[in-house]
């Protein structure tokens, strides 16, 4: 068969069409009639360079590779359509009677879908044609659902942050304006109608609590690029989770201790994001761990440079099944509406998401009676500034 033409089989209207690149003309004509009697139409090229051109203006379902040709050799040609839109995902044999394995190995660097020695045994070849085509298109349809997953995922995370922008502001306004109605009214109201107005502003805080949560989630999720990178000591960043969840701590009878340091070290992260994330994991440990419980925090650097932020309750526990519901976004242990802690179950997927974020991750230990250790993990890269302090 001459270079470039194609041979259609004899009442086929929708067969796949497959380009066979050989240099060995009696290959070329004899691999395109044991395709053409399993149904496929085959078009031929002589080397690798007509190979690359016939690709570049038809599209194929298949491509069947030799590796030494002149011109531009198999392993070139391999080379070539990884790198190009049309064929990067093309199905491609590699059929030759290399059988080295430097040969093979490079073929499969290079993209190929599978390895073929010469010479053929052509039963067994057409079946390992079909299973390389029904493996290219379940490899297709994975990659279609991933894309559109993303997208998916894109679409939801741009949602929840127009959502929560637009339930913020009245909320806000909301808060505000009950909080000033209630001073102003100091007096001339009754008791119940007091305790009324509080409820409202109390309802309007936990909204808005959950509301901010969320809009947290879909920024960890968001684009890494749009990270504040900054420096800041441990020993602040830590103090800082501590300040803020005091009050809840007083307010269940939990103690909050800060282990000693071993040493003090900077942190190069967005500040903001891993405050909220170490928040999240020591509102979560006090709101899980008994009245007259304690919760423990601190942080050290391992030997490969990379830190460990950890936080530890003396709660009830989590065995492996309940823990990996509540590392997804809107779960707990207790889904029920009589649940012992109120909220949306973001804590763990928030603190998880600013993680992976910075290229960390988010380390739980738990089994049940024994309580949970989250730790926030980032990598070496983010502790390689010392800070002495002054």
């Amino acid at each position: 068969m001459d270079s470039g033409t194609g041979r259609q089989p004899a009442g086929e209207q929708r067969a796949r069409h497959v380009l066979v690149v050989d240099d060995d003309p009696i290959m070329r004509e004899v691999m395109c009639e044991q395709l053409a009697e399993i149904g496929f139409a085959c078009t031929a090229a002589e080397n690798g360079e007509t190979g690359r051109e016939i690709l570049n203006r038809s599209r194929f379902d298949l491509a069947i590779i030799d590796i030494t040709m002149p011109k531009l050799d198999g392993f070139g040609l391999l080379r070539h359509m990884r790198q190009h839109p049309r064929t990067v995902d093309l199905p491609a044999i590699v059929c030759t009677s290399h059988n080295d394995r430097a040969s093979i190995e490079r073929a499969y660097t290079l993209g190929a879908s599978s390895f073929v020695t010469k010479p053929i045994n052509w039963p067994q070849f057409a079946h390992h044609v079909q299973f390389v085509l029904r493996n290219g298109e379940t490899e297709k349809a994975l990659r279609q659902a991933q894309t559109e997953a993303l997208a998916a995922s894109r679409m939801k995370n741009g949602l929840f942050q127009v959502l929560s922008h637009e339930l913020k502001t009245p909320l806000t306004a909301l808060i505000g304006l009950t909080e000033v109605l209630a001073e102003q009214l100091q007096g001339r109201v009754t008791v119940d109608e007091r305790e009324s107005l509080a409820h409202v502003v109390e309802g309007a805080q936990r909204l808005n609590a959950i509301v901010s949560d969320i809009l947290l989630l879909s920024k960890a999720l968001g684009n890494p690029n749009q990270q504040k990178l900054a420096d800041i000591p441990i020993t602040e960043l830590l103090d800082d989770g501590l300040v803020g969840q005091k009050a809840l701590a007083r307010e269940r009878q939990v103690s909050l201790l800060l282990r000693p340091m071993e040493d003090n070290f900077a942190v190069t992260c967005d500040v903001h994001l891993i405050r909220q994330a170490l928040s999240r994991l020591i509102n979560n440990a006090i709101k899980f761990s008994p009245i007259g419980g304690s919760v423990e925090v601190w942080a050290h650097r391992r030997a490969d440079g990379s830190i460990l932020i950890s936080v530890k309750d003396n709660g009830p526990g989590l065995t492996q099944a309940k823990l990996q519901d509540c590392l997804k976004p809107f779960m707990q242990e207790d889904m029920t509406y009589a649940r012992p802690v109120d909220g949306l179950g973001l804590g763990l997927p928030i603190a998880k998401a600013i993680c992976e974020a910075h290229g960390g991750e988010l380390l739980v230990q738990t089994a049940p009676g024994q309580g949970l250790v989250a730790a926030i993990c980032l990598p070496p890269r983010l502790s390689s500034v010392l800070y002495n302090a002054a």
